[in-house]
């Protein structure tokens, strides 16, 4: 990539102010990919230090350079190497969480906290949520971590909710700021984001010998993503179905004309279904596993649309044995292939034994950042979000007296009025010579009930 590949967040670096970012180092953790890669590099124009944590998703590694300093993870059988640019630090085993809370420890330890020591402010910029619970961990070995971090801003949904539950509980010590539920997420990244989770998963299939035309697809969850992947799919030979949790979201895509139900039953599984999870959370249930076994389908396809393992967490457990079948489904072989888990099962029901298949994606992890070489969104596309991201950090650094709670861009008055998302938009449909009126307007098709996500994130609904 050349380094002018996002134009509107070098510009927007290059107006700030002089001294800003003095003396505030960066924290940056995110998904080990180039547009991460060049973020840091942009963000060191402005900051005097920034160091990376790449994200397990794939098995990229950071490149080695002096723009900024790269942590990462690299799989090694059953256990993950630790490494700080080339130096092999450890091994671990874990979960994937873990195995980002033991980056961020080592990250701390090693260059974080001797600049706090010396004076230094620490800003955090993540997709995921990792940190704040790793900070509360090491907080009484390091002393002024807590307070001499400025603020940290999240990308995402899921990990904005896992900051909100550890302020909420155990107090906010900095600022949250959250991008997660801005419009430009929800009306214009969604759709982006929804076509690489389409396009990356038909490789998948592809690679498996099949394809995702003539089959079943199953949403689990009809959020911003869900709705953008069902728009997505609208023109393909295929039988969409929803399944969603929340009764209003659910009135949603029968109002949209999918077929949409609250839980699953084995008549949902008369045939070979390709599932896709939308939630950010658990979606595929012990419960959907058993109604599978006494459908008549003999294969599911399992993909997930959303950050980290969550999606299929439960089905995870029970093929590391940390948690039983359910009752008459006995694992009786497993094969790997490119990308693919194909678990085949012995079910028994009503006294009659079936062969099953399950093939999981991408070991669980999101579809779109799993290949080592993929490019999930344009760095052109990312620079919409990363700009967001770096005015809210020099709005951070310009009110180091801010209150010490979530702020979602959109929705708290605060950062909404300073960062202009209309004006951001604008700005990049400009500097990049596209046009809004004609070829644009579909992806401001906002979710019907996107004020009613915004509220719930701030457990307002």
């Amino acid at each position: 990539m050349k380094n002018d590949d996002m134009l509107l967040l070098s510009r927007t670096a290059d107006e700030m102010a002089s001294g800003v970012g003095e003396n505030v180092i960066v924290l940056h953790i995110n998904h080990c990919m180039e547009n991460s890669f060049e973020f840091c590099r942009i963000l060191h124009r402005v900051f005097p230090k920034v160091i990376f944590i790449g994200a397990p998703y794939n098995d990229r590694k950071v490149p080695t350079e002096d723009s900024f300093t790269g942590y990462y993870a690299q799989s090694e059988g059953d256990l993950h190497g630790l490494y700080r640019r080339e130096e092999r630090l450890c091994e671990i085993s874990g979960s994937f969480v873990e195995i980002v809370r033991a980056l961020i420890e080592k990250t701390v330890e090693i260059d974080i906290y001797p600049e706090i020591e010396n004076g230094a402010k620490l800003l955090v910029i993540e997709d995921g949520g990792y940190h704040y619970q790793a900070f509360r961990e090491i907080s009484e070995r390091y002393p002024l971590l807590m307070e001499n971090t400025i603020g940290a801003i999240e990308q995402t949904t899921s990990g904005t909710v896992r900051g909100y539950h550890i302020g909420r509980e155990r107090n906010y010590l900095y600022p949250h700021l959250s991008v997660a539920r801005s419009d430009i997420k929800m009306n214009v990244e969604s759709h982006f984001i929804a076509e690489r989770v389409i396009e990356e998963l038909s490789g998948f299939l592809y690679g498996i010998n099949t394809f995702m035309d003539f089959h079943k697809v199953l949403l689990i969850g009809y959020g911003v993503i869900g709705r953008r992947i069902a728009q997505v799919l609208s023109d393909r030979p295929i039988k969409l179905m929803v399944c969603e949790k929340n009764v209003d979201i659910l009135t949603i895509a029968r109002n949209d004309g999918i077929p949409s139900f609250y839980e699953t039953d084995p008549d949902r599984f008369d045939a070979d279904t390709i599932v896709i999870g939308n939630t950010g959370c658990a979606s595929f249930t012990e419960k959907m596993m058993t109604d599978f076994a006494k459908g008549k389908a003999g294969k599911l396809f399992l993909a997930s649309s959303s950050s980290q393992d969550e999606e299929f967490w439960e089905f995870l457990c029970m093929i590391r044995g940390e948690k039983p079948f359910p009752e008459g489904i006995t694992l009786k072989g497993h094969r790997e292939f490119d990308g693919v888990d194909e678990y085949e099962f012995l079910c028994s029901v009503d006294g009659e034994e079936r062969t099953k298949k399950i093939c999981l994606i991408a070991k669980g992890l999101p579809v779109n950042f799993f290949r080592p070489d993929v490019i999930s969104l344009t760095n052109c596309m990312i620079d919409l979000i990363f700009t967001e991201i770096l005015l809210l950090a020099k709005w951070l650094c310009e009110n180091p007296g801010a209150e010490k709670r979530l702020y979602l861009l959109g929705r708290s008055k605060e950062i909404t009025e300073y960062c202009s998302e209309e004006k951001l938009f604008r700005d990049w449909l400009e500097v990049y010579g596209f046009s809004y009126e004609e070829d644009m307007a579909r992806l401001m098709d906002a979710h019907p009930l996107g004020e009613r996500l915004r509220a719930h994130m701030l457990f307002e609904d």
